[in-house]
């Protein structure tokens, strides 16, 4: 079972990498990051998990 305290809605994940909303959905969708890390709730807000989080940090971290 998952802690839904390592779930994060789209607003709290583009806050703590400091990029949009719009950006962030873009590169989650580039990443092809599994349904089990990222998920679409209803149009325009996603979930994400700690793995994808990070996954998606350490992408800008290399693109910069």
């Amino acid at each position: 079972m998952v802690d839904v305290r390592d779930v994060y809605i789209t607003g709290e994940v583009s806050k703590e990498l400091d990029i949009t909303p719009a950006y962030l959905i873009r590169l989650a969708k580039k990443l092809d990051l599994p349904e089990t890390d990222f998920r679409e709730t209803h149009k325009g807000s996603y979930l994400f998990n700690r793995n994808a989080v990070d996954t998606i940090k350490l992408n800008l971290k290399r693109n910069q």
